[in-house]
């Protein structure tokens, strides 16, 4: 009896997570992006495989919707490679949060992926996880905390080693060669 009860309740528990996500497409239509009641499924799978491989325990609702919410308006997602990049998104955000060890808020983690994917990392998921969230979290594990007072915003310039281009010297150097 008791077997059954909890059966029930994952079971609604599972819907009830399905439908927030697939409630997310209101917002993400206008963006040309939605997923099908089978990619939310198969999204909602990597969940559980990423909370598991991370030893990670999520109560309540799950970040899938405010990863979806937080990323759809990229300039990098098509609805070709939506479901796969959304995936690849929430599998480092768990890894990132353990990486971080729990010191970031999920908007703060949230707000600093989605600033470098469409930044520095140009739609780059890889480039992403092995570079800026590896240096970030390497950051905070040794004690960094300036994140805190602007949300994880504007944060990675202080943690890159790549010199960055300057686009007003861009601009006079092609105006320079094309005279």
């Amino acid at each position: 009896m008791q077997e059954n009860w909890y059966e029930l309740m994952e079971t609604v528990q599972r819907k009830q997570e399905l439908e927030r996500v697939l409630a997310c497409n209101e917002k993400t239509k206008s963006f040309g992006l939605t997923l099908t009641e089978e990619d939310a499924g198969r999204l909602m799978a990597g969940r559980c495989d990423s909370l598991r491989t991370q030893m990670r325990v999520e109560f309540g609702k799950g970040v899938l919707p405010e990863i979806i919410e937080t990323f759809c308006d990229s300039p990098y997602l098509q609805q070709e490679n939506y479901a796969d990049v959304i995936a690849e998104l929430q599998e480092i955000f768990y890894l990132y949060k353990n990486e971080s060890e729990d010191n970031l808020t999920d908007e703060e983690l949230l707000t600093f992926m989605k600033e470098q994917f469409d930044g520095v990392c140009y739609g780059s998921v890889a480039y992403l996880e092995e570079t800026c969230l590896e240096r970030f979290a390497r950051a905070i594990r040794a004690g960094y905390r300036d994140y805190v007072e602007n949300g994880g915003k504007g944060e990675y310039e202080k943690f890159s080693q790549e010199a960055r281009w300057d686009r007003e010297l861009f601009l006079e150097t092609l105006f320079d060669l094309l005279s």
